[in-house]
């Protein structure tokens, strides 16, 4: 069980604090793994944001783990033909791999928060990436997973999540990821990609769609290759993907991460994953 902690004011959004109070997170409030970070009008899964970030980082010199805010649509003309993108997921839903949407004072609807909350939860998790502190504003968040290109994977119709126990809905996030540059300046052309599937969506396939999407956005929007820092051994499921797609491991780093669930002084491997995507096809489609 995860608990929501809502501060005693909100310096940066009077409105947001109607909408907790609104959505009844007005104290503290248990929720299960159901809600937090898996339904965007779900946002007691963490900190409401009380402070805004200045990051006077130029775009240019941005790598994998630093940007300045923005809104996931950096260089969006260079794939508006592929962006939004429609696919059937392995249960037969029907979902859309776009934007994020960003709806002024209206946490119940605007994604940036969805896209927080999940991003919260798998560092809660500890797991799959290597941060270990979760992020306190919407702008830290911003700075970290909109700079350049960032989408969701929205359902566009109802349906079940994987327990095959719980209903979802229209609307609902799935996951979500990035494309911007791994490395600053003269080695800038080298992407980055960060991946996040839903815990309660996981094993329909929603992983794999976006790292096909990934690709061909990624092509498109100049890049030549794709480099992937730390895809941890004990990940089997990523290790699994990544290389059924292509990319190829140039690197080990042992003893890499003290990961959740591991043994006390246990450290997990690392691998390095390339794509050279001036070899993938003009015509490949997601």
């Amino acid at each position: 069980m995860f608990r929501c902690i809502i501060p005693s004011t909100l310096q940066r959004n009077r409105a947001a604090a109607k909408a907790m109070i609104a959505s009844g997170c007005g104290g503290l409030q248990t929720l299960s793994a159901t809600a937090v970070g898996l339904d965007r009008r779900a946002i007691c899964g963490l900190s409401v944001p009380v402070r805004v970030s200045v990051l006077t980082t130029n775009r240019s010199m941005t790598t994998a783990y630093q940007g300045i805010p923005g809104d996931g649509k950096h260089n969006a003309h260079l794939i508006s033909d592929i962006i939004p993108f429609q696919a059937t997921l392995i249960d037969g839903r029907r979902v859309e791999v776009d934007y994020f949407r960003h709806v002024e004072d209206d946490i119940e609807e605007d994604e940036y928060y969805a896209g927080m909350a999940l991003m919260n939860l798998i560092i809660r998790e500890g797991r799959s990436w290597p941060f270990d502190q979760e992020f306190e504003s919407v702008d830290d968040w911003r700075g970290y997973f909109l700079s350049h290109s960032a989408f969701v994977v929205r359902a566009i119709n109802n349906g079940m999540d994987s327990s095959k126990k719980d209903s979802s809905r229209s609307g609902e996030i799935l996951g979500c990821f990035y494309v911007k540059p791994n490395y600053p300046g003269r080695c800038s052309h080298v992407c980055n990609g960060g991946f996040i599937t839903a815990p309660r969506f996981r094993r329909l396939g929603v992983g794999r769609l976006m790292g096909r999407v990934f690709l061909r956005a990624a092509k498109d929007l100049g890049y030549k290759s794709s480099y992937f820092n730390l895809v941890f051994k004990s990940n089997v499921g990523s290790v699994l993907m990544w290389e059924s797609l292509g990319f190829e491991q140039v690197a080990v780093l042992e003893n890499a991460a003290a990961l959740e669930g591991m043994e006390e002084g246990e450290l997990d491997t690392a691998y390095g994953y390339r794509y050279d995507l001036e070899k993938l096809p003009d015509n490949y489609r997601p």
